[in-house]
């Protein structure tokens, strides 16, 4: 065999090769696009105060029996305990003189005027969740009772401005907030701010 025809021979291994792995990685990255984690979710809808979450499918939860405003969620494997309850979703109320504060505004105080010992904003980052309204994903410096101070697990807050009628008169309602009250389930966290929509 000349040594033309071995040029010729290895020139063709390099091509048919190089296009080989060519075909592979477009596979390799077909396979790894990014898929939406939350399809076939389950979905919370409070029809009271406006708005619907999505929760994975292996989760239930507990809605507030007294107030209706929210639910805790927990995986369907943990004990049947408020304990276990690692994501709070609840409507909240707020004062008169807070209640027409601009939502950018009053996000950065929420905690310190809704939660005792609650002291000073720690961080602050813009989310938007299913129909694109934007919230805030907040943690705060608190004090425990023995005085020491620690960063707060993650609170996010959504404008849903609702009075409501009640027997006891009416009732002003400011943020729907989304708590993660354990670390352990901060990936479905985030997740399920992401699947938040204000209904009405």
């Amino acid at each position: 065999m000349s040594k033309n025809s071995l040029i010729i021979i290895l020139a063709l291994i390099i091509v048919i090769g190089g296009l080989a792995c060519w075909h592979y990685k477009d596979v390799i990255v077909k396979d790894v696009e990014p898929q939406d984690e939350t399809i076939g979710w389950k979905i919370y809808q409070n029809d009271k105060f406006g708005y619907s979450i999505g929760y994975p499918s292996d989760w239930t939860y507990r809605e507030f029996p007294d107030t209706k405003t929210g639910a805790g969620f927990r995986p369907l494997s943990s004990p049947a305990e408020i304990t276990s309850e690692c994501i709070v979703v609840d409507e909240r109320g707020t004062a008169e003189n807070e209640y027409n504060v601009p939502f950018n505004e009053y996000v950065k105080e929420a905690a310190i005027v809704e939660i005792q010992n609650y002291e000073k904003l720690n961080s602050i980052e813009a989310v938007t969740a299913a129909n694109g309204i934007i919230g805030y994903k907040t943690t705060w410096i608190y004090r425990t009772m023995g005085g020491q101070e620690k960063i707060s697990l993650p609170i996010t807050y959504f404008d849903d401005k609702k009075t409501i009628e009640t027997e006891n008169g009416q009732i002003k309602y400011r943020t729907v907030q989304v708590v993660l009250e354990n670390e352990a389930c901060a990936d479905i966290y985030n997740q399920m701010i992401s699947t938040l929509k204000i209904l009405q």
